[in-house]
């Protein structure tokens, strides 16, 4: 009941460009993304500078606690989203990255780096309210095609960051404050060409109020109070069990990928003795490769085999891959091995994210979708919380048993996702069962 009378998706008329791949509303939306997110990717390969300057319990404690911080922000914002816009919300998340990459220069000790970067945390990312302006514009059949190309887009950003401070580092040893600079630059850029560029995709017409007016009867004459529902009760509001299952496979996903990107700085200077200069070379190969998958592949897939089974399909081939790693990677280090098990990563990785906000889309409301992909960031954030504080303390005691743990968390997350169409509760399924009630 909770969906029914919601907002039909396939009411929205979409101008897609020339090729056929993007509504125009997305193209100003996906270049500034592309320049923020390629300034906040600077910085991944100083992760392996931390690597060698604090333990691995000391880097899952700063990830957990940014992550937390996002696990209260993300909600809010797209809650904020729902009501006031996509557009201004969007370019405040982009001014405070901006902010706190530039304190996060500047930091000098290890408190004021953690007190920073949790700080950092609580804009909630940009990504929620991205996914959510691509549900208000591209249709059901557009979405998959469109999630290709942003995880495209992002791939090849995560790629050309990482790539760009690994060919510095041939040449010249800089000093890590110069990169958080660089993307406090970036994330600047990447506002001020939204603020000339970017258009509101959700119209004041489908818009949810924080607060709605609600008539009373005062001394027999007629008045109205402001009926302002708490954030517990509008996430009630919109729960059903298929989108409970995709956030609890999203959870389950996000905390065994965290266990692999919070100890493989470690696992990769263990085994081969890499630095810097691999680990980017290792993140740019990924990235590309992810990003080809998921522009070229992804879509065809999720028609071919559907939006839910395409995502368990990936969550097996991930589950493989962290089954294979500790082998091809400790008992048997191998160059060759390691390399040939990433693939299943990157394979499996492009099948499951784009997907997961068509997911959402497909099982929340559309009046609050901001609510619901914050909800879905939310859930990433809460696993990403506690999968570094284990991981890294996991890690120091047996690198095994953090990887084993993270196939099997993989596999739920995949079943959790195949299992949630059986309570037939996406739009399209309530979208029929209001064609059935109308008819005579």
């Amino acid at each position: 009941q909770r969906m029914i009378g919601a907002p039909r998706a396939d009411n929205v008329v979409t101008d897609v460009d020339e090729a056929g791949m993007l509504p125009r509303k997305l193209r100003g939306l996906f270049a500034m993304l592309f320049v923020e997110i390629f300034g906040a990717s600077l910085t991944i390969p100083s992760s392996n500078t931390s690597a060698s300057l604090l333990t691995a319990t000391y880097v899952g404690v700063i990830l957990s606690c940014f992550n937390a911080a996002q696990l209260l922000g993300a909600p809010v914002v797209g809650r904020i989203s729902d009501a006031s816009g996509r557009r201004w919300a969007l370019l405040g998340c982009f001014l405070w990255t901006s902010v706190l990459f530039l304190a996060t220069a500047g930091v000098r000790t290890f408190s004021e780096l953690l007190l920073v970067r949790t700080l950092a945390g609580l804009s909630g990312g940009s990504i929620p309210v991205t996914q959510a302006m691509i549900m208000d514009t591209a249709t059901p059949e557009e979405r998959p095609k469109v999630l290709g190309v942003m995880g495209g887009l992002l791939g090849v950003a995560f790629t050309l960051g990482p790539g760009a401070v690994t060919l510095v580092l041939l040449f010249y040893q800089i000093e890590r404050r110069l990169v958080f600079l660089a993307s406090s630059g970036f994330a600047l850029l990447g506002c001020l060409v939204g603020a000339c560029v970017l258009e509101e995709t959700l119209p004041e017409h489908r818009r949810r109020p924080l607060c709605t007016a609600s008539p009373t009867s005062v001394a027999g004459e007629e008045a109205s109070h402001r009926d302002c529902k708490t954030l517990a009760e509008e996430i009630w509001g919109i729960c059903t069990p298929g989108l409970v299952l995709v956030w609890v496979g999203r959870f389950c996903s996000s905390f065994a990928f965290l266990c692999l990107f919070s100890t493989y700085a470690f696992l990769i200077r263990d085994a081969f003795s890499w630095g810097d200069r691999e680990f980017g070379i290792v993140l740019a190969i990924s990235g590309l490769c992810g990003a080809l998958v998921q522009l070229a592949v992804f879509p065809s897939m999720s028609v071919l085999l559907g939006k839910h089974l395409v995502f368990t399909v990936g969550a097996a081939l991930v589950a493989a891959y962290f089954i294979l790693l500790p082998i091809t990677t400790l008992m048997s280090p191998t160059v060759t091995g390691h390399i040939a098990s990433t693939f299943l990563f990157i394979a499996g990785c492009a099948f499951m994210d784009p997907g997961v906000p068509d997911l959402v889309g497909l099982h929340a409301p559309e009046d609050r979708m901001g609510l619901a992909q914050g909800l879905t960031s939310a859930f990433r954030s809460f696993a990403s919380v506690l999968a570094p504080l284990g991981a890294g303390s996991a890690y120091d005691f047996s690198p095994f048993l953090v990887y084993y743990v993270a196939a099997s968390m993989t596999l739920v997350a995949g079943a959790c996702v195949a299992c949630a169409p059986l309570f037939g509760d996406t739009r399209e399924e309530q979208g029929e069962l209001e064609s059935l009630l109308k008819k005579p």
